[in-house]
């Protein structure tokens, strides 16, 4: 007998609408199980060479997409908003260490995004006045910072730059 499986060396991603998709033949939600082997080769190569800008890309991209998955409401559960962070650390250090794919920039941008996105819930029930405030400073500083990226990506890839554009945050903190 014969066996048939596709293998493929790097996560299969496209750019569709400025942003990156998976491109591995599934649709809908993200399947972590299917992608561990991947995550646990790609830990290793990190723990073995940190400046690995390539393993710092995929490994960001993977803690993007599973946040998809991880989604939680609720803000102070663990999980979500400190992938996100992990992942902006990690394509901070793959820019640092001077790599410049156009996937890399839409990649910081779109992460940017989705920490935006975690603090725009109304969340006067669950902190204080003083958490708010900082939380209101992280929400701008994040909100500043995808704009400039979708800026610079609309100015540097004037072919998706209506795309970019789309993508920029426009909404306030809600407290």
């Amino acid at each position: 007998m014969f066996f048939i499986s596709n293998v493929q060396a790097q996560l299969p991603i496209k750019i569709v609408d400025g942003k990156l998709i998976r491109d591995d033949g599934t649709f809908g939600k993200f399947q972590t199980q299917k992608y561990t082997p991947l995550v646990d080769s790609l830990n290793k190569s990190l723990k073995l060479n940190p400046k690995d800008t390539t393993s710092l890309f995929i490994r960001s991209t993977l803690y993007l997409f599973s946040n998809d998955v991880q989604s939680k409401p609720n803000q102070r559960e663990k999980g979500t908003l400190e992938n996100l962070i992990l992942a902006k650390d990690m394509v901070e250090n793959a820019v640092s260490y001077g790599m410049q794919d156009i996937r890399l920039k839409i990649l910081r941008a779109q992460i940017y995004r989705e920490l935006v996105y975690r603090f725009t819930g109304d969340e006067s029930w669950m902190f204080d006045s003083k958490q708010t405030a900082v939380r209101r400073k992280q929400f701008n500083r994040y909100k500043e910072l995808v704009n400039k990226y979708y800026q610079e990506l609309a100015l540097s890839d004037s072919s998706r730059a209506y795309d970019y554009n789309k993508l920029k945050v426009t909404y306030v903190y809600p407290l």
